[in-house]
């Protein structure tokens, strides 16, 4: 049973972990921001920026050992994802959401370093990449839940 711990070095299990946390500290941000929480978000944000650090520290050790070029470039996107909203939320407060020019592509970014996380974690072993694809379906059920409300509405009036 805990043989999935023990067939991965302690570098991947250090990456799917913080994938795991990944996703279910945006799903918390999610479900904070529908119940008007944003200190919650606040406190969630900065606990998922926190995992910037092993994440780079993974990065650099799979730098140093050689792994393939598709998990580096993956890497890439997820380190460039977290700096981008490091900068855009909490140093330069930029209000991006609203506008669709840059929102846009910071959800590609988004969706590219997900997807990162759930082909490096397959990559590791399939177990993993079940379990952060399953922290990912949740990630999507919290985007839902929060914007359930403007999804109904705009069905109701038949748009």
């Amino acid at each position: 049973m805990f043989s999935i711990f023990t067939r991965v070095s302690i570098f991947d299990l250090v990456f799917v972990l913080s994938a795991v946390l990944f996703n279910l500290l945006i799903t918390g941000i999610f479900i904070a921001q529908k119940h008007g929480r944003p200190k919650l978000v606040k406190i969630f944000g900065i606990l998922w920026l926190s995992l910037g650090i092993p994440l780079l520290i993974v990065f650099i050790n799979s730098l140093i050992v050689g792994r393939e070029l598709w998990i580096m470039v993956y890497f890439g996107f997820i380190i460039l994802y977290m700096i981008l909203e490091l900068f855009l939320d909490y140093i330069l407060h930029i209000e991006f959401r609203s506008k669709p020019l840059l929102h846009v592509p910071y959800i590609i970014l988004e969706y590219i370093a997900l997807f990162g996380l759930i082909g490096i974690s397959f990559a590791i072993d399939p177990i993993w990449g079940y379990i952060v694809t399953s922290s990912f379906w949740l990630l999507l059920a919290g985007l839902i839940y929060l914007y359930w409300d403007r999804i109904t509405k705009k069905m109701r009036r038949g748009r």
